[in-house]
């Protein structure tokens, strides 16, 4: 059985999921103190910056 390519918008949907939690756990990581300030921001441009695999 072949495989269904996802369209461009499921993608995209894909990605801003990802993204979302990923800002989640940032966040959360820095709010319990595990990560400092510099850490969060540093984070935050990488999230904000990279491109996520498809698979």
């Amino acid at each position: 059985m072949a495989k269904q390519k996802a369209t461009p918008e499921a993608l995209k949907k894909q990605e801003l999921g990802s993204r979302l939690w990923l800002d989640y756990y940032n966040r959360t990581l820095y709010e319990k103190g595990l990560i400092t300030e510099q850490e969060r921001n540093q984070m935050s441009l990488k999230i904000s910056s990279c491109r996520l695999p498809h698979p």
